[in-house]
């Protein structure tokens, strides 16, 4: 792919972080089939699988080339995992509002992404993940939003399993790290782990 052909090329690495069975894949997943794939059946992440979705920013001539790692929440798997965030340019830790344990690990998982990133403080997003299922509810709204507030995150609530079996939520608005990039291209090394690769353009 070349920049000439979209304008200006941006390249911004992924990380999705969280425990078992939040429900990262499934949030990447419909994200890069824009809605289409629900992975009906669980199963474990056993490493970091990697996807690549082209997002063009509206009314400019900027694309975004996202290059996102869904990295398995076992612990056996985190040292694994974690050789995978250098170079990153923002990080999504995923949690389920079902799942106290899930919240609470939250804070293990921003300790290692600044451990293993030091060399910068990374923008990123807390998920509150399956929304959906209110009645099993344990984790409130206002505790995600006071833990991304207390951490400088950006703070949301999806239901990857909502959003293809019924309406979905009005698309959102650029993130905040894409206005605070530099609008130029960015070199990444070549994707380092091997499960999968999948490749699609979308517009935001």
């Amino acid at each position: 792919m070349s920049s000439a052909n979209f304008g200006v090329l941006l390249r911004c690495k992924v990380i999705v972080v969280g425990d078992a069975g939040v429900g990262k894949s499934a949030i990447v997943q419909m994200f890069h089939s824009k809605g289409s794939h629900y992975p009906r059946q669980y199963n474990m992440t056993t490493g970091c699988d990697f996807v690549m979705k082209e997002i063009k920013v509206p009314e400019s001539d900027y694309t975004v080339e996202l290059h996102i790692y869904d990295c398995a929440g076992q612990s056996v798997f985190k040292d694994l995992t974690s050789q995978y965030w250098k170079n990153s340019n923002i990080v999504i830790f995923v949690y389920d509002v079902t799942k106290p344990e899930s919240f609470q690990n939250l804070g293990e998982w921003l300790d290692l992404v600044r451990k293993k990133c030091p060399e910068k403080v990374l923008p990123g997003v807390v998920v509150a993940n399956k929304v959906d299922l209110e009645d099993r509810v344990k984790v409130h709204t206002t505790e995600g939003a006071e833990f991304a507030r207390n951490n400088s995150l950006e703070f949301c609530q999806i239901s990857a399993f909502r959003d293809i079996n019924g309406p979905p939520p009005p698309p959102p608005p650029p993130p905040p790290p894409l206005t605070s990039m530099q609008l130029r291209v960015r070199s990444l090394p070549p994707p380092s782990c091997t499960p999968r690769l999948t490749r699609t353009s979308s517009r935001l």
